[in-house]
């Protein structure tokens, strides 16, 4: 027998043996949860008509959100089940080499192959009510170039804001959830004014819109009028409010423009351009 067990009692030794095996059982299912919880492939992405959004691991953990302290990723390459069941809504998924979208208007069910790059920022969000309905999260590493940004965001996976069909500019200059998205890449910026008088210009690169390619452009309105707001509509699909009859200020969204002829509606009519 040895030195320690003469002067450690039998029954004294089970027990030690005991906790020691308990606490390495628990150590070992602490790690595993977490590892599933971080490594897994699989996400599922949702958006319903109640304006909630979010995106989840398959075993129900957040991917990320609006809260302060943003939840980090592994990077890598994953597979997002999409739920579109609204038709006043979409998701839209971006960010350094991703860039993916249901349609405003429709319901679907897509699943994307996505690639997501080390020490980047990433956001989802609803291209017709970007103000509040989004959340970011990030990948850990260190980004080839130097490293993303973060735009805020965590672990809450769902958004509440104004029912409806159109969202309506709020106040402040900016829009889009406290900033766009560093890996959001636009085409370009759409600009409309609306003057007190209730003129209405709407110019790409200087020239009024007629003619534009598909892709996500930045729609930024600059509203003096307390009686017009500005709108853009697909025919068939869900009208994009971006300011209100009421609102004075600026506002500014991201839209993606589909192929096939959009109108931007003014107190004189609807003025039609062609998206291809």
């Amino acid at each position: 027998m040895s030195s320690i067990q003469r002067r450690i009692p039998g029954n004294s030794l089970v027990a030690l043996f005991a906790s020691v095996a308990v606490l390495g059982l628990t150590a070992g299912l602490v790690i595993a949860g977490r590892g599933h919880a971080a490594v897994s492939q699989n996400m599922n992405a949702f958006v319903h008509e109640d304006d909630s959004i979010g995106l989840k691991f398959a075993d129900g953990s957040a991917v990320g959100g609006q809260t302060a302290v943003p939840l980090v990723i592994p990077p890598g390459t994953y597979s997002v089940s999409v739920l579109d069941d609204a038709t006043e809504h979409n998701f839209h998924l971006s960010g350094p080499g991703v860039d993916q979208s249901t349609d405003i208007g429709g319901v679907s069910t897509p699943t994307w192959s996505v690639t997501l790059q080390p020490g980047q920022s990433y956001r989802f969000q609803c291209d017709n009510h970007p103000d509040f309905m989004w959340g970011t999260f990030q990948t850990s590493g260190t980004a080839a170039g130097g490293g993303g940004t973060s735009t805020g965001g965590g672990g809450g996976t769902t958004s509440s804001g104004g029912g409806g069909t159109t969202s309506s500019g709020g106040g402040g200059t900016t829009s889009n959830g406290g900033g766009l998205s560093t890996g959001i890449k636009t085409a370009g910026t759409l600009a409309a004014t609306i003057t007190s008088g209730g003129g209405v210009t709407f110019t790409f690169k200087g020239k009024t819109v007629t003619a534009l390619k598909t892709g996500t452009y930045k729609i930024s309105v600059l509203d003096g009028s307390k009686k017009t707001g500005f709108a853009v509509q697909k025919p068939t699909h869900a009208t994009v409010t971006i300011t209100s009859a009421s609102f004075v200020g600026k506002h500014t969204v991201n839209l993606k423009l589909t192929t096939g002829k959009w109108t931007f509606i003014t107190p004189s009519g609807k003025h039609v351009f062609t998206v291809s």
